[in-house]
């Protein structure tokens, strides 16, 4: 999943707000990032597009990193996928714009086109311009610990489990399964709805523990995005995975719904992956990876 790392650029603060992620995934593993700067028209400034990207390569490779920079002309969806696609990326890395970014970014924009269309896992964060939500000082350079699957009873939200459980292998992380019960005043989650999350959780820790990766499980009664976002909180998490729903699940589950939500007040990045195509098996790709300090 990680092999190589697609990270778009725009030449702004804000795009550059995914870098110190990536860094963090390169503690552990000898990841090649790809940098990638799309230009939308041929007569552009290609120079200083290049150039942009040349000193961003620098700051990583005085870091000890593998990097490429490339700048392609066209339409920024069509140009980055066209680098996953001709590069053989694994993952792409990307960040939300501004305090209302998802609003602007993910919303008939370029990260929601990515993210219905990438046939690879995407790490998405959002930049952290509120100092009341700013992660923790020295959180960029702390090592992954707690990745946090939220699942909702369908075959959709455990499609990530192949690619999580290569990850949690590498970076020796524990999974935390939370499952969410809708109820309402109409209708409270039944003894029924919580004999059957119960059940689902314990075959999916069952799963993860024969692969050697340690699972805890919870079960919660409410607002989805309220008790994720409770959960980074209270149990330390690092890392979200969440799973769309292929060519129309973005629209779905981003628009107005758990998905944006969590972006836009997560102090941690999400890992979304696609429950079709590529993105929910690419997790078979990840390599066993060489231990590295970056």
């Amino acid at each position: 999943m990680i092999e190589r790392i697609v990270v778009p650029l725009d030449g702004s603060l804000s795009a550059e707000a995914i870098l110190p992620q990536v860094r963090r995934v390169l503690h552990r593993n000898d990841s090649e990032i790809i940098l990638v700067r799309a230009v939308p028209q041929a007569e552009a400034p290609l120079g200083a597009a290049g150039e942009y990207l040349q000193g961003q390569k620098e700051k990583l490779e005085r870091a000890g990193a593998r990097v490429k920079a490339l700048v392609r002309v066209g339409p920024p969806v069509d140009a980055i996928l066209g680098v996953v696609a001709q590069e053989n990326g694994t993952m792409m890395a990307l960040a939300t714009h501004g305090a209302s970014g998802v609003s602007r970014l993910l919303l008939g924009s370029v990260a929601e086109e990515i993210l219905r269309k990438s046939p690879v896992p995407v790490l998405a964060v959002r930049p952290f311009w509120c100092y009341e939500h700013l992660p923790p000082d020295g959180a960029e350079q702390r090592p992954l610990r707690n990745l946090l699957l939220p699942l909702d009873g369908s075959d959709r939200s455990e499609s990530a489990l192949p690619g999580i459980i290569e990850f949690a292998g590498l970076f020796d992380l524990r999974v935390v399964l939370l499952r969410v019960l809708e109820g309402n005043r109409r209708r409270p989650a039944s003894a029924e709805d919580h004999a059957e999350a119960v059940k689902q959780l314990k075959a999916l820790a069952w799963t993860l523990e024969r692969k050697g990766v340690e699972a805890v499980t919870l079960i919660e009664d409410g607002d989805p995005a309220r008790r994720i976002l409770d959960a980074i909180r209270l149990h330390g998490i690092d890392l979200i995975a969440m799973t769309t729903q292929g060519r129309s699940g973005v629209s779905r589950l981003v628009a107005g719904s758990v998905t944006e939500r969590v972006l836009r007040s997560a102090t941690v990045p999400l890992l979304v992956s696609s429950s079709s195509g590529r993105s929910a098996a690419a997790g078979t790709l990840l390599a066993a990876g060489t231990q590295k300090k970056y």
